[in-house]
């Protein structure tokens, strides 16, 4: 759209008329103001804000310039609409790495909702590169809103699941792999190598309660060759080593 055509809405501070159509001129607009009339401004063209900030640089663009309690306010403005602007998993993760507050990722996750971080995260690597980028206990809304069933669809392998599980600290961990099933795990681990991406994820104290779900036929079966064995072994810890082998009543 040629930039003369771009619709623009008046905002009016202390007796003084402009008018926005970009995120370009509302983060000047911002910017210049210095965070004096920063809700004053958002507040005039809350119902315009979406189709200013256009996409996801434009929207990045304006976080930069509020501050938490503005950047939450427009977030709530965009809205349903939020997915769209931000238009990929890369964008969300790149703006959740440039987030200074736990508050601010939380709303912004719970106005994706679980439709649009569906729509965003496709991949059991974005999955992880987002749960890399948030603060504290937002991990596990990340994984509560996308839902266990597209977890379930989404991770294919053991190596998948554990690249997940590495974004995680040990509890969050626990969480994911109970959330989708101790069972479903079991049956994405096909082979050895598979079986050491994810044992190799996880602390020695889940990765002793991963192997309680294999009894040794079911555990030699599934490492099936010295070939195997080593790749395993060379990649456990000494702990997890002494557990495989006490598994399968080796020592």
């Amino acid at each position: 759209m040629n930039i003369a055509h771009i619709p623009r809405y008046p905002v009016t501070i202390a007796g003084e008329t402009t008018h926005i159509g970009t995120a370009n001129e509302l983060a000047i607009a911002l910017d210049v103001l210095q965070g004096q009339h920063d809700r004053a401004i958002l507040e005039q063209l809350r119902a315009h804000l979406a189709a200013i900030v256009g996409g996801s640089a434009g929207f990045t663009n304006v976080m930069r310039s509020l501050e938490p309690a503005n950047q939450i306010f427009l977030i709530t403005a965009v809205g349903d609409q939020l997915a769209g602007v931000l238009e990929s998993a890369r964008v969300l993760r790149d703006l959740l790495a440039a987030l200074a507050t736990e508050s601010v990722e939380q709303q912004l996750l719970a106005t994706l909702g679980p439709s649009g971080l569906r729509a965003l995260i496709i991949t059991p690597w974005e999955l992880a590169q987002v749960l890399e980028w948030v603060y504290g206990q937002t991990d596990r809304q990340v994984i509560a809103l996308l839902g266990a069933d597209y977890i379930r669809r989404m991770i294919r392998n053991g190596d998948q699941l554990g690249l997940v599980l590495t974004a995680l600290d040990e509890a969050g961990q626990l969480d994911l792999i109970e959330n989708i099933g101790w069972a479903q795990v079991v049956q994405i681990v096909s082979d050895g190598r598979d079986l050491a991406f994810l044992m190799r994820a996880l602390p020695a104290v889940l990765s002793a309660q991963l192997l309680t779900h294999y009894s040794r036929e079911q555990l030699l079966s599934l490492i099936g060759n010295s070939r195997d064995w080593a790749y395993l072994y060379e990649r456990l810890e000494p702990a997890e080593v002494e557990i495989v082998l006490n598994t399968l009543g080796v020592k």
